[in-house]
């Protein structure tokens, strides 16, 4: 079992040269500040590996053993990153679970972070990552997801013809009706 790192002392921990330090040292305020005004706690932590552990299991541990949020709240959130096995999680206390479901931090994984990160812009995934959530738990919801290449057909008007067959039977439809009550 790959053992867990110490309680970050700061709210962005990148221990393997992912994000510059320029955007760490502002995305560290900014969350800093955030748990000033909300009382929640966001956390990022990037690491290189997790070993043979699968992340899922080693975010719970490190979760827990950080205490995460406040006590009988538990009301934080970490984004856990490791770069060199190319794997992200979102572990979410319960105290959130109800404003960050499951299905909206993958979306925000898949539809926010791993496409910016694919394009080389680390900073930008990361930022946009917390961003996200931030405007999720502020009540703003993610934007719907991007148009596909190729958008759904638009309906097409009626023809005449078919004005005609549905008024036939909307008038057979009637008249049964009526005389069959």
């Amino acid at each position: 079992m790959t053992p867990i790192p110490p309680t970050p002392t700061r709210w962005v921990t990148d221990t393997a040269g992912f994000l510059s330090p320029q955007t760490a040292d502002s995305l560290d305020r900014r969350l800093q500040a955030y748990q000033q005004q909300t009382g929640h706690q966001i956390l990022v932590y990037i690491g290189k590996t997790t070993g043979d552990d699968p992340i899922d299991d080693w975010a719970v541990r490190a979760f827990q053993q950080w205490k995460v949020g406040r006590k009988g709240i538990d009301d934080g959130l970490v984004l856990f990153i490791m770069a060199q096995d190319r794997r992200l999680r979102f572990e979410v206390g319960y105290g959130l679970e109800g404003d960050l479901p499951d299905a909206l931090a993958g979306r925000i994984i898949n539809e926010i972070i791993v496409p910016r990160i694919r394009a080389g812009d680390q900073d930008g995934a990361v930022t946009a990552g917390i961003d996200a959530v931030a405007g999720v738990l502020g009540g703003q919801g993610l934007p719907l997801p991007p148009q596909r290449r190729n958008p759904q057909r638009q309906p097409r008007p009626l023809t005449l013809g078919q004005l005609i067959l549905f008024g036939i039977v909307g008038v057979v439809l009637l008249i049964v009706f009526i005389t069959n009550p």
